[in-house]
């Protein structure tokens, strides 16, 4: 059997791992990036529906203008003028909902504060301190502004709540309700989501917000194409099953058919749950192993794809999330038995006709217990293993409800509708490879920071983690970790003047 030797084998074709692929490939490494699907890029996959294009999970990114975070990553890897790209409505990126009470979110925090305060006339100084607190937090997170600073830093800002925190800006709870109305980006329960979280998520958007306009598979492959350029290599439909310690360091990976990929250092960007159960070794505590084994994950998702009769809905520019009651927390701290309350809706323009919507997504929140039925089945594009009538069913009727609530948001979708299909915690768990199908993976919880914040660094000292349950998630967040992934390797003052120095 061939030997298939590298400088570094890195595990799963997730941003994170594409990220660090593509600076160490930059830097010289010999690098391999292992993917088991047949389509690279984990959350960033696109897929085709009724001929048209849906998103898997990332429907918009944040702080991607020009000076900001992301961009500057993006630009040294040379990717960020090949994106096609367009900028969300300067006046509302997301629109927050509850019934026929419509509330903006600006893009610029000056404008952020004056836009939301001509809906709270009398919470001017209340939105100007949430946003002063925000900024603050954000400043205390050193890579989240690509400079060099101390660990310590964040330290001082993480054991906050975000409830804790709001309920020291304001009183109004209808104001309250507004600021947190897309928790659907992080998940977790109001009173033990860390502020810091929200906070890093919500003012990247807020710095600047952009939607990928032909998908944003195109950023996994645009990565690709530099790893490939520096020597890399990609390699899809390899499903790692292995991975061998021999005298304290990993030796190599074995995929599912018994190929052996060896390297001097791996890179896993795999949930931390995913890669122990790989591993064999006694470095490894069996306390370490129960601790990832009972790290408790955001919730999954359920998301119905809608492909569109032509000329019959407008497209807008921005973000819906559309809650029917008065809690934009209902979905994410109870059981979904009489079906969603809250509703995450992202429009697609029609290029043939511009200012009509293609296509529309609507993304919940669900528990995976609703599919448990079906845990032993499995469907992907390369295993093609149908789930049985009863499956079907369940999707049909939580489609339905998804659509007749999101009716009284939208007037005349139904008829609108040319094609409809949906995705589960199933097909989540099938693709993305995350327990129970899990959108953002190990849920940060302000209770118990430290055990639900991992490193880079594992007991085995040539392997890595990498992804979005190191740090942060989200496309800013992932790619912020891929940075110190592979800082781990030439040094994390290095990496970030050589940023920096590009921008």
């Amino acid at each position: 059997m061939q030997e298939n030797r590298y400088d570094i084998v890195i595990i799963g074709a997730g941003l994170g791992g594409l990220i660090s692929a593509a600076l160490l490939s930059k830097e010289g490494y010999k690098v391999c990036v292992l993917e088991k699907n047949k389509q690279i890029g984990g959350c960033l996959q696109s897929f085709g529906f009724d001929g048209k294009l849906f998103e898997s999970a990332v429907h918009y990114i944040g702080s991607l203008a020009k000076g900001q975070t992301l961009y500057s990553i993006f630009n040294y890897l040379g990717i960020v003028d090949k994106l096609a790209l367009t900028r969300l409505d300067m006046d509302c990126f997301d629109e927050v909902r509850f019934g026929q009470h419509t509330y903006s979110m600006a893009q610029g925090h000056e404008h952020f504060i004056d836009t939301l305060s001509a809906s709270f006339p009398n919470e001017y100084n209340a939105i100007s301190a949430y946003v002063s607190e925000m900024r603050s937090v954000c400043e205390h997170f050193p890579m989240y502004n690509l400079r060099i600073g101390s660990a310590e830093e964040k330290k001082t800002v993480t054991s906050v709540g975000l409830k804790q925190k709001l309920d020291g800006i304001t009183a109004n709870e209808q104001l309250k309700q507004v600021l947190t109305g897309n928790n659907l980006l992080y998940g977790g329960h109001y009173e033990h989501t860390p502020f810091y979280l929200h906070a890093l998520i919500e003012n990247s958007f807020i710095e600047s917000s952009y939607k990928c306009r032909d998908g944003s598979a195109q950023i996994a492959k645009l990565l690709r194409d530099e790893i490939l350029q520096h020597g890399g290599e990609v390699l899809r439909n390899v499903e790692v099953h292995q991975l061998i310690e021999k005298d304290g360091i990993l030796h190599y990976v074995e995929d599912k058919d018994g190929e052996r990929y060896y390297a001097a250092q791996f890179i896993s960007n795999l949930h931390p749950q995913m890669t122990f159960r790989m591993l064999e070794s006694r470095l490894i505590r069996p306390i370490a192993r129960r601790r990832f084994e009972t790290l408790k994950n955001t919730l999954s998702c359920f998301v119905v794809n809608i492909s569109l009769k032509g000329k019959q809905i407008p497209y807008i520019n921005h973000n819906i999330y559309f809650h029917t009651t008065d809690d934009a927390w209902k979905d994410a701290h109870h059981e979904i038995s009489e079906g969603q309350t809250s509703f995450g809706i992202f429009f697609t323009e029609d290029k043939h006709h511009p200012t009509f919507a293609t296509s529309i997504s609507v993304l919940t929140y669900l528990n995976a217990s609703a599919t448990a039925a079906w845990n032993e089945s499995f469907h992907t594009t390369s295993n093609r293993l149908e789930r049985d009538e009863k499956y079907q069913l369940f999707k049909q009727q939580h489609i339905a409800h998804v659509v007749d609530s999101v009716e009284q948001c939208i007037p005349g979708l139904k008829d609108a509708v040319k094609a409809i299909d949906a995705v589960t915690p199933l097909t989540y768990r099938d693709y993305l490879n995350t327990p129970q199908g899990s959108m953002y993976g190990i849920q940060k919880d302000v209770r118990t920071p430290n055990e639900t914040t991992l490193g880079t660094r594992t007991k085995i000292p040539n392997l890595y983690l990498t992804g979005q349950n190191i740090n942060l998630h989200g496309v800013l967040g992932v790619s912020i970790t891929g940075v110190l992934s592979a800082a781990d390797f030439v040094g994390l003052d290095y990496l970030v003047r050589k940023i920096n120095k590009a921008h």
